[in-house]
């Protein structure tokens, strides 16, 4: 029974990732839905399904060990949880996309409606690293979320130890 609450608890968690991204990264792309400019509901499906797909595989190998590694030690919180989940979000991005040197390279990109120096002669300029935290936190803001419903479904339907 106490593995059921678990599953269930992932599913929930599963099942929200494509609210969660919406909520969390269109934002941060510059989209701006209104009734007249949403995306069609085949986009939306879409999406859904493929933020789904990318999720399922770090919340089973990470974040269900860590649930168990902070229940086992009696460390399981609120913020415990959500904040390993956050955690475990910006890793990957942070570890595999930062702003690398690219020798020759000079681009110009805007941000919030201004046009910043992106790269200059191969250099990652400020606006480099400001978009990748951006990013990074995006990540983290959509881990944190994704934590807090699965420790608030958990802890709203778990079982009592016999």
């Amino acid at each position: 029974m106490k593995t059921l609450h678990i599953t269930l608890a992932t599913l929930v968690a599963i099942l929200l990732q494509p609210v969660l991204a919406l909520v969390t990264f269109f934002p941060l792309m510059g989209a701006e839905f209104s009734i007249s400019n949403f995306p069609p509901f085949d986009l939306l499906a879409v999406f859904g399904l493929a933020v789904m797909a990318v999720s399922i595989l770090p919340i089973l190998l990470f974040g269900i060990p860590c649930f168990d590694a902070l229940n086992k030690t009696q460390k399981l919180s609120f913020l415990s949880l959500s904040g390993c989940t956050a955690a475990m979000a910006m890793l990957p991005y942070l570890v595999i996309t930062y702003p690398k040197p690219m020798p020759g390279f000079t681009a110009n990109l805007s941000w919030h409606g201004h046009v910043l120096p992106y790269y200059d002669n191969g250099q990652p300029m400020a606006y480099a690293w400001l978009r990748y935290a951006e990013t990074a936190l995006g990540f983290g803001a959509h881990g944190f979320l994704c934590g807090t419903v699965f420790y608030l479904f958990w802890r709203k339907y778990r079982t009592q130890e016999v």
